[in-house]
């Protein structure tokens, strides 16, 4: 036993101690939540040096870097191997396509990372050693703990990246946005990995195996955060739209640890949106039988009703109607493209007539949406549509690059208020299964990897079927119950409405602009500016953290008359913001607590 003969703390003592504490923790939270200013790009002597021995060069590649990387001005310098291996204070390093690095330069990059510095690597970084020979793609998946599963073959399909919306790393383009590789020298690599923010498609976006896809992927690993891009610099010359630097621009922020708040696509915290909808022609009473398998589900569809077919199924209409949404499929199957302005005037002035016969006058009013025969439309057709009071349209695979609504640009100078919504089918729907011959097995396999990559890039998807092909025991028939258990199963995550609701949401979303304030941590805020008419409820912002072990604790409000949001984490890279309450016209400031 140990006695003391004097008191051990003192008054004086203790507050000294308290002092040194609060300054110690006050230090460690402010080098947790600092922004990494420096930015590098690295110019590898070695890779130099085997592209042009190759009769390549190394420096137009970089020279695509260099382009990009102008708006971080002082900030961004490119560094020598001198500079590598002695040592660069924590950034973000990008080693674009440094296929060789010796000995020296790999210890050196793990130690940058170490020190908490940030690795951006694209295509081979690291696939051969400083004498030029193979040495696999070990440096790749030990940084990023991916598997790279081989190269994207010219024979194959797969020329398009789809990137992930409301991610951690692309949210800078809308979700699903298609981004077209070319044909380059530099073959991509396929990789798997449980972070991905990229995969894969061919342009139809077929739902291929999940192994063997993957295209972008981050990690944060201890103080370090890191990012593989599959494929190389010479890629970026395809991306005629300019789509790319978005994506790289909150790529970079998440590299730099700074704290982003955007706008997320969906309502109330989902992650991700579904239509069911049905086009109602021929065997037009097998709608029952669809509306029943949503009706177990508690879901409610859309049905574009052919108005020529529905007339003598008006008892059916009704019947529809009383859990789900009634909608336009033209009056006879026969497409709009391409048709004069006067044709399409005449027969879109019959098919409300029909429809009007089938609902009454007052139920008219309700019928907001079309879907066009065979998926043939144009601006015409948009035009006409809106002057009899559609406000949304669900339309082909080809109207969109990304898996989002967007607003009809047929007319320019409307406003998003009176433009019409579209909504892009970029799912696989009944007559693609049944055009591949698949068997039931194979069809649900594929129709189950289809939901899951929508979901993941938190995008719109658009459940297609056609009435004919939904009687008892027929393929849609048996593979559209469980998908909708699936939907069942994400009802905390994925929102499943109707095309009216997802139109008035995008409508109402649009309403809606989101201003950052500050960079940091200790100073990171937001406004939200609600335009007129209406109000707003559901509104759902998405905020990155500046690292794993520092998420989102609170949202304080500027002024105690402000509605008060809710902090929901969804995962260690960001949580959402969630106003529940209705924002009304008006401007509201936050300030955020991490």
């Amino acid at each position: 036993m140990i006695f003391f003969t004097k008191p051990l703390l003192t008054m004086q003592w203790l507050r000294w101690m308290v002092g040194v504490c609060l300054a110690f923790a006050l230090q460690v939270s402010a080098r947790a939540s600092e922004v990494l200013e420096p930015v590098y790009l690295y110019a590898s002597p070695l890779t130099t040096a085997f592209f042009s021995a190759n009769g390549s060069d190394y420096d137009t590649l970089k020279t695509r870097w260099r382009a990009y990387l102008k708006r971080f001005g002082k900030s961004y310098r490119e560094v020598s191997r001198a500079d590598l291996v002695g040592g660069l204070k924590p950034g973000v390093l990008i080693l674009g396509s440094a296929v060789l690095l010796d000995q020296s330069e790999r210890q050196a990059i793990n130690d940058f990372a170490s020190r908490g510095g940030s690795l951006v690597l694209t295509w081979g970084t690291g696939v051969r050693d400083g004498s030029g020979r193979w040495s696999g793609y070990g440096f790749i998946e030990n940084l990023l703990q991916v598997k790279v599963r081989g190269k994207l073959e010219v024979s194959d399909e797969e020329h398009f990246v789809n990137t992930f919306g409301d991610s951690p790393l692309t949210w800078g383009l809308p979700a699903g946005t298609r981004l077209f590789l070319g044909l380059v020298g530099e073959t991509p690599l396929r990789i798997e990995g449980p972070q991905l923010a990229g995969r894969y498609f061919n342009w139809s976006r077929i739902p291929v195996d999940k192994a063997n896809n993957g295209a972008i992927a981050y990690l944060e690993h201890g103080k370090s955060r890191r990012v593989f891009i599959g494929f190389s610099e010479a890629s970026w010359e395809f991306d005629d739209r300019m789509e790319l630097p978005k994506a790289l621009d909150s790529m970079m922020s998440w590299l730099r640890r700074e704290p982003r708040v955007f706008k997320a696509a969906w309502p109330n915290g989902e992650l991700s949106a579904q239509l069911l909808e049905m086009d109602t022609e021929d065997r037009f009473p097998n709608a029952l039988n669809f509306a029943r398998d949503l009706d177990s589900a508690g879901i409610s569809g859309t049905f574009y009703s052919l108005t020529s077919v529905a007339k003598s199924h008006a008892d059916i209409v009704r019947q529809l109607s009383d859990k789900h949404e009634i909608a336009y499929h033209a009056e006879v199957h026969v497409g709009f493209k391409g048709k004069s302005r006067e044709e399409q005037e005449s027969r879109l002035a019959t098919m409300v007539e029909d429809m009007k016969g089938i609902v009454g006058s007052r139920a008219l009013t309700r019928i907001s949406g079309f879907r066009a025969p065979t998926e043939s439309w144009d601006a015409n057709t948009e035009q006409v549509l809106r002057k009899l009071g559609v406000r949304h349209h669900v339309a082909d695979p080809a109207s969109s690059d990304s898996r989002l609504p967007f607003f009809s640009a047929s007319e320019p100078g409307l406003s998003s208020e009176d433009a019409i919504v579209v909504l892009p089918r970029t799912q696989m729907d009944d007559l693609n299964f049944l055009a591949l011959k698949l068997g039931t097995e194979a069809a649900s396999a594929m129709i189950v990897r289809d939901f899951d990559y929508l979901h993941e890039s938190g995008s719109l998807g658009v459940l297609s079927v056609h009435s004919q092909n939904y009687g008892e025991g027929g393929l849609m028939a048996l593979l559209t119950p469980p998908y909708v258990k699936r939907l069942q199963e994400h009802r905390h995550d994925v929102w499943s409405a109707t095309g009216r609701e997802i139109a008035d949401w995008w409508r109402s979303r649009e309403r809606v602009a989101v201003k950052e304030l500050g960079r940091s941590v200790s100073d990171k805020g937001f406004q939200v500016d609600v335009r007129a008419p209406g109000v707003m409820k559901g509104l759902t912002l998405i905020v990155t953290h500046p690292s794993a072990t520092q998420p989102l604790k609170a949202v304080v409000s500027g002024r105690a008359d402000q509605p008060k949001p809710q902090v929901q984490r969804l995962d260690d890279q960001r949580s959402a913001i969630i106003f529940s309450e209705e924002l009304k016209p008006g401007q509201y400031g936050y300030s955020l607590e991490f």
